[in-house]
């Protein structure tokens, strides 16, 4: 189940490798990118005054960074006969002052008519990201277009969407699933545990033994889907007596509340999703148990108690990482099994940067992906890549060698 196509959100959308004299007031303090031609193809020949803009500033290592604006579009030379210079003009903002020479930024029209200005940092995670979601070489210096109109927009695309604070419609089957999830958890959210399950079974039977890769996929997109049509039924609810009395600070609480339910959510959903693979699979593992002080890797295998046991043979254990997403939190997994040397982490991140794959490879941990999204690599990454059955196959094996 996919949110549509790109260009349902977008009525066009071009990027560009941001120069000194764009951003860096000691080069230039126009505030003006120039109006090449792909800037026109979005923009038309008119010009167009104070268009509502909204920025925002993508990291690895933060949340993202919002501000708003108004941009002005214009022909400088518009009362000379022959001549043209069109600029896109903005205004001092958060962002734009976050901005440097070789970000990688992003200028999309809504179809509201509000422009959606994306900035990522030079060679970060967020931007390989970036690029992959809009069909971007990455590299080019001046205004180019994306090739991606008509792509589909799949969970994982959803999630980055939303961080740059695009609204994402549900599918229209969604609204299938809602009496279901009502009758079943009435009007609060269950343990994440007890949602996880009910959300692999809308599926029917998943072959997890045939399948691994795609199954697991398949639960993390249907979850997520659920958990969005729900959230949005109860927030209603919840925001419904604060917007009619118009306590902003009900309404400020009960957002914060949502935001922190997202962030804890997305972690727990994934494991839980990761224990009915091996589960199902009839693989041994620990989850969430410490190994040295206060270290406490996602899964050790076959056990926790074989890990401590100085006479089980090290080469029978496995540890693996789960992290829906990378950033810069994947260092952490390097020092949570102190007794394994080459480690393991999972994730359903697509377009993971290659600095951040030639530095796993460097510090000996193996990127494990679902083979569905091996597609969003590089040709390079994707033959050091390891899918969810192949890691399943060595944990399995060194468990049947012990056994």
């Amino acid at each position: 189940m996919d949110y549509g196509t790109l260009n349902k959100y977008f009525d066009g959308v071009a990027a560009k490798r941001l120069a000194a004299v764009d951003v860096d007031p000691k080069k230039s303090n126009q505030h003006e990118f120039n109006g090449v031609s792909v800037l026109r193809s979005l923009f038309g020949d008119d010009d167009i005054k104070d268009m509502p803009a909204r920025f925002v500033y993508l990291t690895d290592d933060a949340d993202p960074l919002f501000d708003s604006g108004l941009m002005t579009w214009y022909d400088a030379r518009r009362n000379i006969p022959n001549r043209t210079e069109y600029r896109l003009y903005y205004k001092d903002n958060a962002v734009i002052e976050q901005a440097r020479e070789g970000d990688l930024m992003v200028v999309a029209l809504t179809g509201r008519g509000e422009v959606l200005v994306a900035i990522t940092r030079a060679e970060s995670n967020m931007a390989s990201q970036v690029c992959w979601l809009f069909g971007l070489d990455g590299a080019t210096t001046s205004f180019a277009l994306s090739q991606a109109d008509e792509a589909r927009v799949g969970s994982l695309a959803a999630d980055l969407l939303e961080c740059m604070g695009v609204k994402i419609d549900l599918p229209i089957a969604a609204d299938a699933y809602l009496d279901g999830l009502i009758e079943t958890f009435g009007n609060h959210f269950p343990r994440s545990a007890e949602f996880s399950r009910y959300a692999a079974e809308t599926l029917g039977e998943l072959d997890w033994h045939s399948h691994p890769d795609e199954s697991l996929l398949a639960c993390y997109e249907r979850e997520e889907m659920l958990f969005r049509l729900f959230e949005r039924y109860l927030v209603a609810g919840e925001l419904e007596p604060f917007i009619r009395t118009d306590d902003i600070d009900g309404i400020l609480r009960i957002a914060m509340s949502t935001f922190q339910r997202r962030k804890s959510r997305a972690g727990s959903a994934f494991e839980n999703q990761l224990r009915m693979l091996f589960d199902a699979r009839r693989i041994s593992y620990s989850a969430q148990s410490y190994t040295e002080g206060k270290s406490k890797p996602d899964f050790i295998f076959p056990s926790i108690e074989a890990y401590h046991d100085t006479a089980f043979p090290v080469e029978a254990l496995t540890m693996l990482g789960a992290k829906t997403t990378i950033k810069e939190r994947w260092r952490q997994v390097l020092d949570e099994a102190d007794r394994i040397a080459e480690k393991h982490l999972i994730t359903l991140e697509p377009a993971v940067s290659e600095a951040y794959t030639k530095a796993m490879q460097k510090d000996h941990l193996q990127l494990v992906v679902p083979r569905p999204l091996f597609a969003t690599f590089t040709a390079v990454q994707q033959h050091w890549l390891m899918d969810v059955a192949d890691f399943c196959a060595l944990v399995e094996g060194k468990q049947n060698k012990v056994c």
